[in-house]
């Protein structure tokens, strides 16, 4: 766990359970959804693209509390570890909230 947490530091936001959920369920991107809140201030959910049409791994978007859809652009894909594509995430994040 502590190799996770020092690939992807906003883990150590999290518990070692929910640390250990997530990335017990890695091959669903989806399952991240409940700790958002807890890596990212204000972060509550990743829009996903459609899992039928192919474009299950594509995330396109990202929801404040209130609501607001901030698009994080295209080619940001959730495959291979977890805290690979979470800090991909991060620097989509970043890069769209400065421009």
């Amino acid at each position: 766990l502590e190799t996770k947490r020092m690939s992807f530091p906003r883990f150590y936001f999290l518990s070692n359970d929910e640390l250990l959920e997530i990335l017990s369920q890695a091959k669903d991107p989806r399952a991240v959804q409940p700790h958002l809140r807890k890596c990212f201030d204000n972060l509550v959910k990743l829009e996903f693209g459609n899992v039928e049409e192919g474009s299950g791994n594509d995330i396109l978007a990202m929801y404040s509390s209130e609501n607001e859809r901030v698009s994080l652009g295209k080619n940001l894909k959730a495959r291979g570890a977890v805290e690979e594509w979470l800090t991909a995430v991060e620097k989509k994040m970043k890069e769209s909230l400065t421009t």
